[in-house]
């Protein structure tokens, strides 16, 4: 099987997605970019609870599929367009986390400055514009809002995470939907001391951005 350790990862971090109660069985996608015509990609109509790597297919970034027994996730050019706006980023995970999830329903801000392992592992998340699944549209508005951001509300839909590798994407969603979570519950209790500009610049320096 051709790239199969890597396929195997992939599936893997799916599976992984799955039972930390970040996606459905249905929903999300990952991909992992192994060379610079190369992406792998979760295939569409796959219990994600029980992916393996012959699941994942193989894409060429022009968008041809190298399995054609599989078929590509609906959001393959997406992804195709966050590699080609972000030649640093290896690897995109995208889920329906509820939480996070609700935020991109809301015109409420996701909070991610009530604690440093937040803001320093997310950031500020960016908002993309709605657009309906598997569209053009949708990838285009994904791909702008990523030029500046490795972590995505997307408006009505549900995140996105961007790395350098599987582990790092993976992080920086499981963070993003934690911080969802202490957002909802600082809310909840009130009196929320953020952390202060003084203190975010130095997790900035601290992160290297």
């Amino acid at each position: 099987m051709k790239y199969k350790n890597e396929r195997t990862a992939v599936a893997d971090c799916m599976r992984r997605l799955y039972r930390q109660g970040l996606t459905t069985t249905s929903g999300g996608n990952i991909s992992l970019r192994v060379t610079d015509e190369h992406v792998l990609l979760t295939a569409s109509k796959f219990d994600k609870g029980e992916l393996n790597a012959g699941q994942v297919g193989i894409l060429k970034m022009t968008g041809e599929n190298l399995t054609p027994e599989l078929s590509p996730s609906i959001e393959a050019g997406m992804h195709l367009a966050i590699y080609k706006c972000r030649p640093d980023i290896r690897a995109v995970v995208h889920a329906h986390p509820v939480t996070a999830s609700a935020f991109t329903a809301s015109k409420t801000p996701l909070n991610t400055r009530l604690i440093a392992e937040s803001y320093a592992i997310v950031g500020t998340p960016g908002y993309a514009p709605y657009a309906l699944m598997g569209t053009p549209a949708l990838a285009s508005s994904v791909a702008e809002t990523a030029r500046s951001h490795n972590c995505i509300l997307m408006a009505n839909h549900g995140v996105i995470a961007l790395g350098k590798s599987l582990i790092e994407a993976f992080d920086r969603l499981e963070v993003l939907e934690a911080a969802a979570r202490l957002s909802v519950i600082a809310a909840q209790i009130g009196n929320t001391v953020e952390l202060d500009e003084k203190q975010l610049d130095e997790i900035d320096g601290l992160m290297g951005r």
